[in-house]
């Protein structure tokens, strides 16, 4: 037996011995190569380097994972890959954190009896430190005691400073919109996409938020009002898992008109709440 090898238009066979790949063409018709060795094309492709589209590369280093056979939703396990929200093909970056105990402990207490629903303008040079203080004076204006509730203030500012360097680097220094909620009941049942450059959603307690993917769903549908089962065209809505990061892509991200990513907010059990904290940019 011998094998092939090219590289630069040659190729080496059994180690020992260099001949053109013209050559090595013509030698494997005339033995009449067959099954599921190389062929002579691919023999041609190999010789051939075939690098990555420029406008691509950037984000091919070290791509994360993908939901086959989806191209616009990748899967992440650390903040610095959410850079890849950037790329012209992504809508969706799922940022799968892992689920914190301390952070759980000190939303369940959240009073049911008083919802919150709050938001403030954070600048772009504002700190982890001064994001904290914010949210903190946010908390306590809406009458909820940030007593016990460190931790998850410290997550949602770590969040916010997260966000607002993601955003210089995408959209460019700008103001971004923190919101800091507690539902009783669905506040965006239908399914919708944003008026804005990036989202940012996290859901503390209760469900998280629902998403469609954007080769499943009808886009005249959407655009025209009609009922949810209509814009899913038959796809079953995904959603986000408490704790995870969903840095979805809107309507006015640049280059992004009519692509922005769907979703809509989920059902609220009864007597139950929904924490959610949603940056906006």
């Amino acid at each position: 037996m011998f094998w092939v090898s090219a590289t630069k238009g040659s190729a080496f066979i059994s180690g020992k011995v260099w001949l053109s790949k013209s050559y090595v063409i013509a030698l494997l018709f005339l033995v009449g190569w067959r099954g599921d060795c190389m062929t002579a094309m691919a023999l041609n492709d190999l010789a051939t380097p075939q690098g990555p589209v420029a406008s691509e590369s950037r984000f091919e280093s070290a791509a994360p994972r993908r939901l086959p056979p989806l191209t616009s939703v990748i899967l992440v396990d650390d903040a610095q890959q959410l850079d890849h929200i950037g790329d012209p093909r992504i809508s969706l970056a799922l940022w799968r954190r892992g689920f914190d105990p301390k952070i759980e402990r000190a939303v369940a207490g959240l009073p049911t009896e008083r919802l919150l629903n709050g938001r403030i303008a954070l600048g772009s040079t504002e700190t982890q430190a001064q994001c904290m203080a914010r949210l903190q004076d946010l908390l306590q204006e809406h009458a909820v005691e940030p007593a016990g509730l460190g931790w998850w203030l410290a997550d949602m500012a770590m969040l916010a400073e997260l966000f607002n360097g993601l955003v210089k680097r995408t959209l460019g220094p700008r103001p971004i919109t923190a919101r800091v909620e507690t539902l009783d009941r669905v506040s965006c049942p239908r399914f919708h996409v944003d008026r804005t450059g990036l989202r940012l959603l996290c859901t503390y307690r209760g469900l998280g938020t629902e998403w469609l993917p954007n080769e499943e769903i009808d886009r005249s549908a959407l655009a025209n009002r009609q009922p949810n089962e209509v814009i899913q065209h038959g796809s079953q809505p995904r959603a986000l898992q408490p704790f995870w990061v969903g840095l979805f892509k809107g309507e006015c991200f640049p280059g992004n008109a009519g692509r922005g990513q769907v979703h809509r907010s989920p059902a609220v059990p009864p007597d139950d709440l929904r924490v959610l904290f949603c940056l906006d940019a």
